[in-house]
């Protein structure tokens, strides 16, 4: 993690055609390593999205936390230098989810890094499509403060 105040970020967020799925990308002022270091970890990904526990390395199952019973049950399917995915198993507070995954495709650019983040199966058709585009734009942004300023904007339970 950078701890540098300095923090340049790029977002640009669309949807393919009418039924695509949600992406984003984001520019971060740190190197490829810092922003994997922030997706390899419980207690990293806690600094960013929300309470997580459990394994983020290939292979392993971890959940996100967001108050009472509302998680996010996730296998991590490949954690590589380039791109990182993650299998959304189960989100009882989010049904849609379940079968859904989460890419994090990393470049560099620079000396810093461009992730082109991706939701496949997130589309506009799903009913909770607005609340969690909303979402991803709130904890994708939290990820580069995090990243490149050593603090992001979790959910916390206060």
């Amino acid at each position: 993690m950078n701890t540098t105040s300095s923090t340049t970020s790029t977002t640009s967020t669309s949807q393919k055609a009418v039924t695509g799925d949600f992406e984003s990308t984001k520019v971060f002022v740190a190197s490829p390593d810092s922003v994997l270091a922030a997706l390899r970890t419980p207690e990293a990904v806690a600094g960013w999205w929300g309470p997580t526990t459990g394994s983020l390395t290939e292979g392993g199952a971890f959940s996100v936390g967001f108050g009472g019973s509302r998680r996010i049950d996730i296998a991590a399917a490949a954690v590589g230098t380039g791109r990182v995915e993650w299998r959304v198993e189960a989100a009882p507070h989010t049904p849609e989810w379940a079968g859904t995954t989460i890419v994090f495709e990393l470049e560099p650019a620079g000396e810093g890094t461009t992730v082109h983040f991706r939701h496949v199966g997130l589309t506009p058709q799903l009913e909770c499509f607005d609340m969690c585009h909303g979402g991803w734009t709130h904890y994708l942004a939290s990820l580069v403060a995090y990243v490149d300023g050593g603090e992001g904007q979790p959910y916390t339970e206060d």
